[in-house]
Formats: C-alpha cells, sequence, structure tokens
C-alpha cells in the first residue's frame, strides 16, 4: 500500500472485504449514428470458442520474418470429464482458475483506445478520402479495432506543430492578454478540426466515450503569462522546472467558465463530450513543451466554485489528477477537498520508473468504493526490427487487474518521422498505432494490434473477474511474465486475455469457480492471445462445439486501398501464417507533412511576455445560471500525512513568484517528473 495514501485509509484487510464496485452505466457516449457494440455483447453472441493472437516479435524488413496479427489461432477445446486431450503436448502446462461467482465479480468495464491528437488530424487529413474512411474504419469500425474509450487533447500538446489554446486572446500563444470573461473564445480552425474528426468517429461507432484534458490552460491564465514556459536547462537537471508555469488562482473563475465554453463549443460541432480532467500531468511544469502545474487544492477549488456543477449539467463526468501512480495522495486530496459528488473518476498514468505501481487503485477503491477509475495514458516507444514487445498488455493487464475501467493508449498516429510535434520540445519518439507514409499509403504498428486484443473483444459493460490462480512473474523482471485478464462479456461469455511472455508454449487449462465448463488451448510463447468462450447456456445447447467457425463479422487487416470494410466473410490468417498486414514499422517513405518536426527543437518565443493587471471575472450576464459568477465558494482544506515529512496544509497555494524555480517538494527532484529510465526498463520514452 503506498505510504502517502495509507494515512487516509481506516484499517482493511484485503481489497476484497469491499464488495461495492462502481458502476458505468451512466457514462454517456459522444454521439453519432455508427452502430454500438460489436462482438461479445447480445447482438453479437460468441456461439463458438475462438482463439486471436499477436507475436510480440517486431518484424524485420527485408527478411521473410513471419508473425502473426491479430490472426485466428486454433481455439480451446471443451474437456469432457475434465481430461486433457494434448497427452503428448511438449507445451508447459499451467492452470487457470478464474472466480466466476458473485465473489469474483470485480469492476464493470467502459473500453479501450488511444488518443486524438493534432497529429493524427493532420495525417488523416493528407491521405486520400477511401484511405481516410478506411483508416476510420481500422480504429472504431466493428470489423475493425472497435476503440470505445478515446481521449482527446483540449488546444495543443507536445504532438501538435501549431501551439495554441481556445482562448489565446494575442498574436500568438505566448503573448496573450488577460480575457476574463472569455469574449475571445473560439475552437479555432484546429480545434474545429478537432471536433469535426471526433463526429467523423461517431458516424462509424456511436458508443464512444469521449474524454478531454488541457495540456495547459491559456497562458494569461497562469503565473509566468506563457503557454509554453522556456527551457531553462537540459533535461538531466530539476532547474528546468518553472515554480511559475503553474495557474494563477484569481482565474479560476475564467478557468472553469474555459471547460464549460468547450464542452458547448463541441456540442454545437455534433460531439459529446463525456468526461474532462482539469490538466493534464497536473505536476509536469517542465519548460520547453506545453505543460502546466496546478495543485490538488486549486484543482478541489476549482471543482468546488462551479466546476462540478457545470460539468455534471451537462452529463459529463470529472476525472481527478491524470499523471502517474507515484502520487496518490493527489487524487485522494481532490477527493477529500471536493467530494465524491464532484469527482466522478480517477485518470492514471503509466510512466512512474521503473515500472507503474498500479496497486494503488486497490488502495484508492478502498478510500473510495464508488469512484470509477481508468488508466488513461501510456506511451510506447520507437520499436525496434528483431526485438519483441509487449508494452500494451503489459501496462493494460495491471491496469484492469487492479481496478481500472478502461485504459488508452497515448498517440494515435503520426507520420513516419513521429510528428507533426511541437518543434519546442516534447517527444519524438513516441510510437503511434498508425503511421502515416503518403496520402496513398498507412502501416499498423504493434500497438494497434495489441490494443486490438483489448478493444474488439472486450465490451462496455462487460465485469472483471478475479483470476485466482494462473498470473505469474512481476512488473519488474520483464520475462517470464504470464499475465490474465478475464472478462465476463453482456451476451454471458468470456473474453480471456493472456500476455506469455516466456520462450515457451504454455497448455492452458482454463476453469471457472461456478461452472462445470474447462477450456484447453495452447498459448504460443512471446504471445499475447484472447479466446472469447461462449456463455455456458449456449455450450449446453450445442453439443458439437466446432473449432475455428467464423467470427460473426468481417475483420480485416490490410491497408491497401481494395479491401472490404464492411460485412463479409472473415479474413484472419491462420494461426501458422502471417497477417495480410505484417509490417508494423515506419517505411523509409520521405513524403511528409510540410509541418513535420525536422528533430531539432528550436527556442520558445515571446517567453518575455508582460501580463497587463487582470480586470474582473465572468459576470455571467449571457446566459442561464450554469453561465453565472462562479461564487468564492469555501476554500478546500485538506491536511494529510506527507510522503517527504511533515503535514501538507489543503489551504496552501503552493505556488511560487516571478522568477523563481525548483522542486516544490524540497527534494532535489520533482515527483511529477516522467521516468527516466530507459523504455526496456519502464521509464518513459519522453
Amino acid at each position: 500500500m503506498a505510504v502517502a495514501l495509507s494515512a487516509l485509509l481506516l484499517p482493511v484487510f484485503s481489497r476484497y472485504a469491499l464488495a461495492e464496485w462502481p458502476s458505468i452505466e451512466d457514462y454517456g457516449s459522444s454521439g453519432g449514428s455508427g452502430p454500438v457494440g460489436g462482438i461479445g455483447d447480445e447482438q453479437h453472441p460468441v456461439t463458438e470458442p475462438l482463439s486471436f493472437v499477436t507475436d510480440s516479435l517486431i518484424p524485420i524488413p527485408g527478411t521473410n520474418t513471419s508473425t502473426r496479427q491479430l490472426a485466428r489461432g486454433v481455439p480451446p477445446v471443451l474437456l469432457q470429464n475434465n481430461q486433457s486431450q494434448a497427452s503428448g503436448c511438449s507445451a508447459v502446462r499451467r492452470s487457470v482458475v478464474v472466480d466466476a461467482t458473485k465473489n469474483g465479480a470485480q469492476q464493470e468495464m467502459l473500453g479501450f483506445g488511444s488518443a486524438w491528437t493534432d497529429s493524427a488530424v493532420e495525417v488523416f487529413d493528407e491521405l486520400e478520402e477511401p484511405l481516410r474512411r478506411q483508416v476510420m474504419n481500422d480504429l472504431f469500425g466493428q470489423d475493425g479495432n472497435n476503440q470505445g474509450f478515446m481521449r482527446h487533447t483540449v488546444g495543443s500538446s507536445d504532438l501538435s506543430y501549431h501551439q495554441y489554446s481556445y482562448d489565446d486572446n494575442g498574436p500568438g500563444f505566448n503573448q496573450g492578454q488577460p480575457d476574463p470573461t472569455l469574449a475571445n473564445f473560439g475552437l479555432g480552425p484546429y480545434g474545429t478540426r478537432m471536433a469535426e474528426y471526433t463526429a467523423m468517429m461517431g458516424e462509424i461507432k456511436g458508443d464512444v466515450f469521449l474524454f478531454g484534458a488541457p495540456w495547459s490552460l491559456p497562458g494569461w491564465m497562469k503565473n509566468n503569462g506563457l503557454f509554453v514556459a522556456p527551457t531553462v536547462s537540459d533535461y538531466s537537471t530539476s532547474t528546468h522546472f518553472l515554480w511559475n508555469n503553474s495557474l494563477n488562482p484569481e482565474y479560476i473563475p475564467s478557468a472553469i467558465q474555459y471547460f464549460a465554453q468547450y464542452v458547448d463549443a463541441f456540442k454545437e460541432k455534433g460531439v459529446t463530450i463525456n468526461g474532462v480532467s482539469a490538466q493534464n500531468e497536473p505536476l509536469n511544469y517542465i519548460g520547453g513543451t506545453t505543460t502546466m502545474y496546478l495543485d490538488a487544492v486549486d484543482e478541489a477549488n476549482m471543482l468546488l466554485r462551479g466546476l462540478g456543477g457545470l460539468m455534471h449539467q451537462r452529463d459529463v463526468k470529472f476525472m481527478a489528477y491524470d499523471h502517474n501512480t507515484d502520487q496518490p495522495v493527489y487524487p485522494a486530496r481532490v477527493l477529500q477537498g471536493a467530494g465524491t459528488e464532484n469527482v466522478d473518476a480517477i485518470a492514471w498514468h503509466c510512466y512512474q520508473g521503473p515500472v507503474a505501481d498500479y496497486a494503488v487503485l486497490e488502495d484508492l477503491h478502498l478510500f473510495s468504493p464508488k469512484t470509477v477509475q481508468f488508466m488513461t495514458e501510456c506511451s510506447n516507444t520507437a520499436a525496434t526490427a528483431g526485438s519483441t514487445n509487449y508494452w500494451v498488455a503489459q501496462n493494460f493487464i495491471p491496469a484492469v487487474q487492479h481496478g481500472a475501467s478502461g485504459a488508452s493508449m497515448w498517440v494515435m498516429a503520426t507520420d513516419e518521422n513521429y510528428g507533426p510535434r511541437s518543434p519546442y520540445g516534447g517527444c519524438d519518439t513516441c510510437l503511434p498505432s498508425i503511421f502515416v507514409n503518403s496520402s496513398s499509403h498507412y502501416e499498423k504498428t504493434i500497438d494497434y494490434y495489441m490494443i486490438g486484443h483489448f478493444s474488439r473483444f472486450i465490451r462496455r459493460g462487460a465485469i472483471n473477474h478475479q483470476v485466482v490462480s494462473g498470473n505469474t512473474g512481476t512488473g519488474t523482471s520483464w520475462s517470464s511474465q504470464f499475465w490474465i485478464l478475464a472478462e465476463r462479456n453482456p451476451d454471458g461469455g468470456w473474453a480471456v486475455v493472456m500476455m506469455n511472455n516466456n520462450p515457451d508454449d504454455q497448455l492452458v487449462t482454463l476453469s471457472f469457480i461456478g461452472s462445470l465448463n474447462v477450456w484447453e488451448g495452447t498459448v504460443p510463447a512471446e504471445t499475447v492471445v484472447s479466446w472469447m468462450l461462449p456463455s455456458d447456456a449456449r455450450v449446453a445447447a450445442n453439443s458439437s462445439l466446432a473449432s475455428g467457425a467464423d467470427a460473426p463479422y468481417s475483420v480485416t487487416n490490410s491497408s491497401s486501398p481494395g479491401s472490404p470494410t464492411g460485412s463479409g466473410s472473415a479474413s484472419f490468417p491462420t494461426a501458422t501464417g502471417g497477417s495480410s498486414d505484417s509490417t508494423c514499422v515506419a517505411s523509409t517513405a520521405t513524403t511528409s507533412s510540410s509541418s513535420s518536426s525536422s528533430g531539432t527543437n528550436i527556442p520558445v518565443p515571446n517567453t518575455d511576455q508582460i501580463i497587463m493587471t487582470a480586470g474582473p471575472g465572468p459576470t455571467g450576464a449571457s446566459g442561464g445560471s450554469d453561465e453565472g459568477v462562479c461564487p468564492p465558494a469555501p476554500q478546500a482544506t485538506v491536511t494529510v500525512s506527507s510522503p517527504y515529512g511533515g503535514d501538507q496544509d489543503g489551504q496552501g497555494q503552493g505556488h511560487g513568484s516571478g522568477e523563481q524555480a525548483g522542486d516544490p517538494y524540497g527534494h532535489g527532484q520533482a515527483p511529477n517528473e516522467h521516468g527516466q529510465g530507459s523504455y526496456e526498463q519502464g521509464g518513459d520514452p519522453r
């Protein structure tokens, strides 16, 4: 249990002593006329056992390397009298037991996906129209990855060539003057195009949960007046952390209205925003990229002073924190300060080094049982041909095992140079699901196929069940891992995802507490495998379960312009052959966006910005009760035990002023910093 959070918890003996789990029944969708659901729901029930396999090996270009990518594998068989059918099998035998009873039922699932960034919008704009429709179907269609848990950037991020907020109020992003009434608020060309693409998404999949997060509020709302702060030192020291790259509490009323107007502006474009966080990575205030420090007390005060009410009036869920697992005291302080009536969910990232400690999700569940939790960002890094890569599964599986109701990777699409991205700094090797190489070609990476093992087969409304035995290996060993998720889908059947990070095939015998059915099948070495199993009722009604039955609708993996995207026979390759789209790394094509990054960061402009004296806050003259004055509600007072010694008084704002720089935690290294280890050690590639 995390030391910082344990001070807030009442004595408990086991996470399973609390039978109460939150529901996602009232979590909305972004809208659109597209179909909903997919394989495993009541409209698309699983009637035969199915198996899908993806090799962790990254293919080597120019060789005959054959890898399986969401390929049809040999399905498991239903054992008769629990007698194994593989007496001569040389694979390592493994018994997996899932508690299928009410006692084993845990959190309800919302979905899996990735993030809309300006890089995705720009590279998709470059594609020819038929290919643009196809890549959208590959990502969101029922015969594609069927992603249903999608994040998007509110304004620009490090995956944006052009830096902007929705109210810069000046000739440049670092030249804005205060606009406390938000008279100059507007999505602008880039925000508008983001809204248009998320609307297109709804025409392909009508039940996406869409949530937004700003990488920074407008520069004039911050103590330093800058949307992007300068880099004042190299990344190997702590002096590039700017204490005053933080929200100015004077502008909390304007910030609250900023979120309300953003949600309303997307609604006018036909897109319903379903969730927001106040700030992406609020403890990260590094210079040279789009960041902003937001203290937990300020986040709680924003909720108390009207943000919680305005979001709930719009059916928007508030997702607190949105940062790494090494600072669980932050979301606990927000919950304690603003209350569960304002905080709907906690959002976590994977960048704690050497690996994320997802066990803190159990602590938060004990602290606030009705609060939903998600893993909302995790970035893979540039894949090396000939190596193995399990990064998606190594984060999705433990996050859900410990209580997350959904998970999303960071980058959905870039050009072959991992851009367009900010020319001032940020991630230059973050692996996307899709590389767009030219107007007539795109490629799917290992992330696309690994995400598909979760988003294609685990339905919204599925229930995660406890895996009693069968999991082996730790997060720090990076080998000898066999990790399992067992989800009971709405059709009553099971989606079982298994990661075999071992050099040997595993002969898995899968049994369920509460069921007489026992399944057996092979999970090949160094793969991720998904089994789709029919419900007990359908097993009882079908005495001759056939192996290798077709999926209930078409699934294609090709990115060629002539590939089918609608109904038809399944096109999965067999388990012994490669996928029809076996290339997972960027090609050497040179066609790219004119605004693609060159690989060399340039200085941030206009960092000598001077902010004029601010005027009054919003007056509420333009509308009804949800647009009124944000009242000076009582300050959130939170006193908790600090892991660094002493108490942290919630009344303190925690902000420096002027040119002050350094570590607000006073121990030499800011805890908000991304992990500095290499990718292989679980560090953040950024």
